[in-house]
Formats: structure tokens, sequence, C-alpha cells
């Protein structure tokens, strides 16, 4: 069912193609954006608590020094690598500088690493939730300056611009020519081409327009598509076009057949009977003055 808009339950994952009864449309596009960029935070922000409950399960459990530095690889029990300084106490995720000339491998392969204590597991686990929580970028801040950025390349654009801008968000959402502003809204209510035209009558407008191309496309496609057109009803049947070349004179439709049995034309009747009408036509016709 290509381009029909469906109903999400966001709290218990639910879709469905009929709209449920108690479904309200949003008062106005600007309300559908902020409700869409509201439940987008709150996707990402499970996400990253899903990512912190499992790395919460996660331990170190093998460590490997690396020699003639003071840095020892630390492997979790999710396959997870760090590296810790034992003189400095830092840890961090990405490979330091120092160990970029350094072919070390890995615990297992050696047979070198050893195993950690307890002690050691949990503070090694303290540090790493440290890091990562530093390391993590402020989803409120990062969207904050996409939004800054989206405006200000906005602000750039002259009228014609953001019109064209608008309606390419329309077409790459494949909106359905039949279908009205508000349910089609849903597909592209997230996109931030939405605010190059802010007056919902121009975007009304703008809709419809773009509505009316694609319902012309539509039309253009199918006249396309269309077989060629069957000759007219004035053009010469095979079987008479046979008739008119092998019988210039007085013949018995017997031995007409007889003569004509392999040929295309004449196979192109299908009963003898018609065969036999088309015949005595043309034999008619010669013995018609002209």
């Amino acid at each position: 069912m290509p381009n029909e808009p469906y109903y999400y339950e966001r709290n218990n994952g639910i879709t469905t193609w009929i709209r449920p009864f108690d479904f309200i449309e949003p008062p106005d596009p600007q309300a559908a954006l902020q409700i869409g960029l509201q439940w987008k935070r709150e996707k990402e922000e499970q996400k990253r608590q899903a990512a912190r409950t499992r790395a919460k399960k996660d331990r170190p459990v093998r460590q490997q020094h690396i020699e003639g530095t003071v840095w020892r690889r630390v492997e979790t029990s999710q396959k997870r690598v760090f590296y810790y300084n034992n003189e400095t106490k830092e840890s961090r995720w990405d490979k330091p500088l120092e160990l970029a000339d350094k072919n070390q491998s890995r615990p297992d392969d050696t047979g070198e690493g050893t195993e950690l204590n307890v002690d050691d597991a949990e503070w090694m686990l303290a540090q790493m939730q440290e890091t990562s929580d530093e390391d993590e970028p402020n989803a409120q801040d990062t969207e904050t300056q996409e939004t800054s950025q989206e405006d200000e390349r906005l602000s750039k654009l002259d009228k014609p611009q953001k019109i064209a801008l608008f309606k390419s968000m329309l077409y790459e959402a494949q909106v359905n020519p039949f279908g009205m502003w508000d349910t089609e809204l849903s597909k592209f209510a997230n996109d931030w081409r939405l605010a190059a035209v802010t007056d919902k009558d121009e975007q009304q407008d703008l809709f419809d327009s773009v509505c009316r191309e694609l319902i012309q496309q539509r039309n253009q496609q199918k006249q396309l598509a269309k077989p060629p057109t069957t000759p007219t009803a004035n053009a010469e049947h095979p079987f008479d076009q046979l008739l008119r070349e092998k019988v210039a004179k007085k013949i018995s439709f017997a031995k007409f057949c007889q003569r004509n049995l392999k040929d295309p034309r004449y196979l192109s009747i299908k009963t003898s009977r018609e065969r036999e009408k088309r015949f005595n036509r043309h034999m008619e016709s010669l013995q018609t003055p002209k």
C-alpha cells in the first residue's frame, strides 16, 4: 500500500493502517513539527539509556602490558578494548598516539594477558563510565546546533529558492497526489525544509500544485504505456489482400484453398465458412464492371 499514511502508537509500538478513534490531527504544521522533534529526542534518549545499561553490564576481564610504554591494553567481556595509563591513571577508548607504531597482539593470541582481580575491574569500570559520559555528545546541544545551521541556510535563500526547496521536500516524501495536506504532513513533519515556507495558505497552495503536477505525470506515463493503436476499420484484411493478389480470374474455392493453404494470410481467417464467404464476395467484385 504505497504512499498511504499509517498510524504508530509510540507507547506500545503498535502500527495500524486504520485511523484510531482517539487520533487528533495536529493543529498546525509547526505544532506537528515540534511533536515530531520531541518524539525524536525521546527515541534518542531511549537509545542512549539502553547503551548505558549495556555498558554497565560490561566488565574488564583481561589486560596486557604494552612493552616499552606506560599503557595497558584492556579487553572487556563485551569484546571492547580500552587503554589504561599506569602513571596518570587515565583510561581511554581510542588508541593513544604513542602506541600508533606499536603492533601489539591481542591478549588471547600471546598468552601474556592476565586476568583482572575484582578491585582492578571495578575501578577500571568506573573509569570507563566516566570517560564514556565525557565523550558522549549532548543531544540537546547537537540538535540546537543543527537547527541553527538550518536556519542560517534558509536565511541565505531568496523566495523562489525557498519555494523550490519546499517542493523538493514534497516530491522526495512521495506524497499521495490524491491525499490531503493534513494526512500527508506526517511524511515530512520532521524535515527541516518545511520551515522554508511558513505561511499555512502558501504551504497548502504549494502542496496542491505538487499534487497536480504528480497527477499530470501519472497521466503522461499512462499514455506512454498504452499499446500501439490497432489498424483502423478501413484497413484491408490480410485474407482480402491474399484474394486480391492471387485471384484475378474465375477459380473454384477448392482450388484457391489448395494453392494457398500454407499462406499465413489464409490462416488469418479461422473458419472455412468465413473464408468462402469472403471468397465469393471477391469473385462478385471481379464480375462487376468498374
